[in-house]
């Protein structure tokens, strides 16, 4: 068995360093092949601070993973200045990345804090932020798909147990999926050119299914006929596999939930919306809403009348 010992340069404050001790190499060319690396890695700068930071990448990987880093990896970092110890993960990252965007809108934020929240951290928050790669997203992406289905089943059972289990979690379509990649780029764009903790995004190059935006149709009365004798059938056979029993408010409301669209975008006709005007007048955000319908009425006369034009 072969072996070597390499000098290590000292701390900042003039401390010496233990040496470097490898041994268990099986032929002189193995032993011979990293203590030239090591060498190597130790000669990419005179700098005694970058000197002191590659020692201890050198020293951390070879804990990590019985090897030396690579060495044009390691001269790339030097030469770009990057951190050589990024030991910052995902999730801490994110939360540093929350802070420093002082100058965006509440609904920005909101939707950043989301996405975090259920996403990055549940997902990726463990991995540190310099070996994030192109897999580790695209598995967060499976795996949110997979939760797409278990919603989707969950709310067809109604079962109120199970219900609360994904209470106020819809599924995630293609749009929102593109709105979460987008954030992840966002911020590790930012490691990359303020902090320069990593050098690739690995966010810009996963893919995703296209986000076209679902065609809009109008409740005509040939689709409330449909649909809600759809939602019959499901209530029906509901209250049949109950063997007659009358169904909980809950449970009614996750099958009416549930029971298919005829479009994602369902567009009610002028009788709809003034009948839900005429339901909601006690309530107390009925100002609001006869509001948003009075705006949407002029711009739809704007509109008509430009095509007019």
């Amino acid at each position: 068995m072969w072996a070597y010992q390499l000098e290590l340069p000292a701390h900042a404050d003039g401390r010496r360093r233990n040496p470097l001790r490898r041994q268990g190499f099986a032929t002189l060319v193995e032993v011979e092949a990293e203590l030239g690396r090591a060498r190597d890695l130790l000669a990419l700068d005179e700098d005694p601070h970058i000197r002191r930071r590659v020692t201890e990448l050198m020293l951390s990987v070879l804990k990590d993973t019985q090897a030396l880093p690579a060495v044009e990896e390691v001269r790339r970092k030097v030469r770009t200045r990057q951190d050589l110890n990024p030991s910052v993960t995902v999730a801490a990252w994110m939360e540093e990345f929350l802070r420093r965007k002082r100058r965006i809108d509440p609904t920005t934020r909101r939707s950043y804090e989301a996405h975090i929240r259920l996403y990055f951290v549940p997902y990726l928050g463990e991995i540190r932020l310099d070996r994030l790669r192109v897999s580790d997203i695209a598995g967060m992406f499976d795996a949110i798909e997979e939760f797409n289905d278990v919603i989707t089943a969950v709310r067809a059972s109604g079962d109120p147990v199970q219900g609360a289990t994904v209470r106020k979690r819809r599924p995630v379509g293609p749009a929102t999926m593109h709105r979460i990649r987008a954030t992840l780029r966002h911020a590790l764009n930012i490691a990359i050119k303020q902090d320069r903790l990593i050098d690739f995004n690995p966010a810009a190059v996963v893919e995703l299914p296209d986000a076209a935006s679902p065609k809009a149709l109008v409740w005509t009365d040939e689709c409330v006929a449909d649909w809600n004798q759809t939602l019959q059938q499901r209530l029906t056979a509901e209250q049949q596999q109950r063997r007659g029993g009358a169904l909980s408010r809950a449970v009614m409301l996750n099958i009416y939930a549930s029971t298919p669209r005829p479009s994602a975008v369902m567009v009610w006709t002028p009788s709809h919306t003034y009948a839900f005007l005429a339901h909601a007048t006690t309530h107390r955000l009925y100002a609001l809403y006869r509001l948003i319908v009075s705006r949407s009425e002029i711009r739809f006369r704007t509109v008509s009348w430009g095509f007019a034009a």
